[in-house]
């Protein structure tokens, strides 16, 4: 599983957020060029789908973690 920290969460979203203008910018000033703006069209829809899989990562939860008797004195624990 990758875990990342909620900074790293929300730089990666405005990454994504600005690569995302960029291209839909280009996109409106290459309206003659039909290959060029499907190319930019496509790529503009790849990262829209990576960043509602990064926006959906926000708030998952992570796997339960089960502590052996060892590292705690003799007692089983279970944190989720």
């Amino acid at each position: 599983m990758n875990v990342r920290s909620g900074l790293e969460i929300v730089e990666l979203h405005k990454e994504y957020e600005t690569k995302m203008k960029e291209l839909e910018e280009a996109e409106s000033r290459l309206e003659d060029l039909g290959y060029t703006k499907t190319l930019l069209h496509n790529q503009l829809s790849k990262l829209g789908d990576e960043l509602k899989i990064l926006e959906t990562t926000r708030f998952q939860a992570l796997d339960p973690v089960t502590v052996p008797k060892s590292s705690l004195g003799g007692h089983d624990y279970y944190v989720s």
